[in-house]
């Protein structure tokens, strides 16, 4: 047993950092938060020297650190000033490393020693990007390359993964602290008794047993019994009693309010009822003896009480016995801290697992059912609901639901400081019931489709900003829930308010990139994004000698159809269009919106012979669609020159143009002079 619990704490606590951040769990968990979050995350020691620094790290200026050592050796630098810095004040930081990458440090401490967390994300700009490239060019790192990100950090955005990032790391730091600390207290715990039999492996009743057991055979004593505490009936009850003489035992038992309790409470190393008597003729069973009380003292609470009936007892036996029950106090310390230790690992491993479920969902939905069915799984729950504050009408809504009757809460809204699931979000705190008909918050019948009146809710909250609210209910086993459940549940919530955030804050970023380099209506590339794409592909040109073609297409006679068959009508025209040009081009293409009829197509590593090609392949495939054609002809209207067909023009560089505004400049002419020569053809500029 003893080497099974050493193996399972070695497998999650280490002694030192360098030995935690390298254990397989940790390395995973930087791991998982580093892709959730778009942040590669590395761990620094005080002296500023690397721990951990994921393998698969794809940080954007790894090609130029790899290319050049002056380039890596500057980089170092800037980085270690800045962890130096934090690593004094104590205190998070924000910045821009050499690259020019959006960063952040983030100070932590285990078991009194210090490290940083150095996150790196992506570019804050396009002019960041630029800025790198010529601090880059300007070492000559010849063939070194770079893969321009198609997304971008904020300043914003990596303030907020640093935050979720310090949650995460912070709560698990502190679980794994408090089990590194249980384990040294027990290891000194054992080193105290390793030549006493404290059997801390066994139950307190047996360890209660056996404290009787081993002085009546060292002692030669008229009577032992031990009292342990009956928090019912509020007394200390006879549990165990040896008897020298014949005479039956006898049930018996000492009040919490006893003068007796009071005084061994008191520290009193033991109290003496009634006068010793020498006589050995005397019965003391029958009033005419004396009792001794000696105190079992564990956690500084009386966990029982050991009553010695003797005519005289010897100073030297009460030196034995008071030795013993102080043995098997600390028996019973040991025995509790172990099983203390067992369930804060359970409830380490419980929040470890539901981080590693829950951290990859992106769904939405997704997500809330698996927290739900998680938390029901860990307290054994067969009902359960999860519930979301709306803040705008601070209504809660039902999101996910476990074994509630269909039906009965398809549409359940609570308004909050209404209900138990009210007042926990109204309050904040949690309500933990044995029985909801007697409990005085309550006061109300159980509900048919429960079990049992026994459930646990819980708010999930964000710091002090409350989110929703967790509850379950019947127990599979019958029994109602404990403190101990309600810590679990606690936990649990907690990490599972974090991971909500992220995931709203991811949600809510990649729709923000979206509509940023997105054409709200065909879901190309817009015009501005386009711009910035051409003018990376011309310097990728530039650097590697390739050629690279443009093209402009225009859709004839559209404006025609727009007004013949109305605006929605030539909005999914364009829709259908836009599919056409993503279907026909290759996988390295850029394909965008210029502007009402209009769309571009960057074709990198492309001469001017392939983009003839590709661009009678798109003109062909705008005629064969029949788009405009099929829906005049339902619409019973002639179909007349409301065909749709394209003109296109091409522009190639570096012949055409060694500048981007050459380039669409070039562009723009050979499409009007395919329109004035009768549109439906391709026209290269010259």
């Amino acid at each position: 047993m003893r080497s099974t619990l050493e193996a399972r704490l070695n497998a999650i606590t280490g002694e030192n950092l360098t030995d935690l951040f390298l254990a397989e769990k940790w390395k995973d968990l930087l791991a998982t938060l580093s892709d959730a979050l778009g942040f590669s995350l590395s761990i620094y020691a005080e002296n500023g020297k690397p721990i951990f620094v994921p393998e698969g790290a794809a940080s954007p200026c790894k090609a130029f650190r790899s290319a050049s050592p002056e380039f890596s050796a500057r980089c170092d630098k800037y980085c270690h000033a800045v962890i130096t810095r934090t690593i004094e004040s104590g205190k998070p930081k924000l910045f821009k490393c050499y690259a020019m990458i959006m960063s952040f440090t983030l100070p932590i401490e285990y078991l009194g020693e210090k490290a940083v967390i150095l996150g790196q994300g992506s570019f804050a700009s396009y002019d960041d990007f630029r800025e790198c490239m010529n601090r880059a060019n300007s070492l000559d790192l010849g063939s070194a390359s770079l893969r321009m990100p198609l997304t971008f950090t904020t300043p914003q955005q990596a303030s907020k993964v640093r935050g979720l990032v310090a949650d995460s790391v912070n709560q698990l730091l502190k679980n794994t602290q408090e089990a590194v600390t249980l384990r040294r207290k027990f290891e000194s715990l054992k080193s105290v008794f390793g030549t006493w039999d404290t059997g801390a492996e066994k139950h307190p009743q047996v360890l209660l047993r056996d404290l009787i057991s081993k002085l009546s055979t060292l002692l030669d004593i008229e009577s032992l019994a031990v009292l342990a505490l009956d928090r019912k009936q509020q007394k200390y009850m006879s549990l165990y009693q040896v008897l020298k003489s014949n005479r039956p035992a006898e049930v018996f038992g000492i009040s919490e309010q006893d003068v007796i309790v009071k005084d061994l409470l008191g520290g009193m190393p033991f109290v003496l009822s009634a006068k010793p008597v020498a006589d050995p003729k005397a019965d003391f069973l029958n009033g005419t003896g004396a009792l001794y009380f000696f105190p079992i003292m564990a956690n500084k609470e009386l966990e029982a009480i050991l009553r010695v009936g003797d005519r005289v007892l010897k100073v030297s036996d009460s030196q034995i016995i008071t030795a013993f029950c102080k043995q098997t106090a600390l028996a019973l310390e040991n025995q509790r801290m172990r099983q203390d230790l067992y369930r804060k690992f359970d409830r380490f491993a419980a929040i470890s697992e539901l981080t590693k479920a829950i951290t990859p969902i992106q769904s939405d939905k997704t997500l809330l059912r698996t927290i739900l069915e998680k938390s029901a799984e860990l307290l054994k729950a067969e009902q359960g609901s999860l519930m979301l504050l709306d803040h705008e009408t601070d209504v809660l809504l039902l999101e996910a639901k476990k074994g509630i009757v269909e039906g009965v809460s398809e549409k359940l809204r609570i308004n909050r400081g209404e209900g138990i699931s009210g007042k926990v979000a109204e309050f904040g705190e949690p309500f933990l019931v044995e029985n909801l008909e007697s409990d005085p918050r309550i006061h109300q019948k159980n509900r048919q489709h429960y079990k049992t009146r026994s459930f646990v809710s819980v708010p999930l909250k964000i710091e002090d900003r409350i989110i929703g609210v967790l509850n379950l209910a019947d127990k599979s086993s019958g029994e109602v829930f404990n403190e101990e459940d309600l810590k679990l549940v606690q936990s649990l919530a907690n990490q599972a308010a974090i991971v909500m955030e992220r995931n709203i804050f991811y949600n809510k970023t990649e729709e923000l990139k979206k509509l940023t380099i997105t054409d709200h209506l065909t879901g190309l590339l817009n015009r501005r994004y386009l711009y910035e794409r051409l003018k990376d592909e011309v310097a990728r040109s530039e650097r590697h000698g390739n050629q690279l073609s443009l093209l402009m297409l225009d859709l004839d006679g559209f404006k025609y159809c727009n007004d013949t068959l109305g605006h929605l009508f030539g909005d999914q025209t364009l829709k259908v269009i836009a599919e056409i040009l993503l279907n026909t081009v290759r996988s390295m293409d850029v394909v965008a919106r210029y502007g009402g009829d209009e769309f571009m197509v960057i074709l990198p590593e492309t001469a001017e012979s392939r983009a003839i090609d590709i661009a009678e392949r798109l003109r062909s495939n705008v005629v064969r669609s029949n788009v405009v054609k099929t829906a005049l002809l339902t619409e019973g209207v002639a179909v007349g020159p409301c065909a749709l067909t394209a003109s296109i023009g091409v522009a190639c560089y570096p012949e055409h143009g060694e500048t981007v505004e050459l380039l669409i400049e070039n562009v723009d002419k050979a499409l009007y002079r395919a329109k004035n020569k009768g549109k439906n053809r391709i026209e290269v500029f010259s």
